[in-house]
């Protein structure tokens, strides 16, 4: 039973590994730094407008449909919106590279 029980969690130890994606993060504000309850982006067609913050006022953005090449975009830290204005952060910029695939496997044959 004990190796049953073993197996299971290293499949879902395994299957949690493989299923993860890269993801835009940030670190928490300071002590007694307002606390962003959202992340204004601009960038391609792939990225949000906007991005509800973490319970710790972080941003994690999965960024598995940005197209492959070279991506940029801008991220501002909001506060709460008031009936007014809704005060943002200067627009930090964010630029990263996502590969290419490989190529496909060329002239596949029985070998013996």
């Amino acid at each position: 039973m004990k190796k049953i029980f073993v197996s299971v969690v290293l499949v879902l130890f395994m299957v949690s590994i493989c299923s993860a994606a890269p993801f835009l993060v940030c670190d928490p504000p300071l002590a007694g730094e307002p606390i962003p309850t959202s992340y204004k982006l601009t960038g391609g067609t792939w990225v949000p407008v906007s991005v509800p913050a973490q319970a710790d006022g972080t941003i994690k953005l999965d960024l598995v449909n940005a197209p492959t090449g070279t991506n940029s975009m801008t991220v501002a830290a909001c506060g709460e919106p008031s009936d007014v204005w809704e005060e943002c952060s200067d627009p930090v910029p964010f630029s990263f590279t996502r590969p290419s695939a490989p190529a496909s496997p060329r002239l596949l044959k029985l070998s013996r």
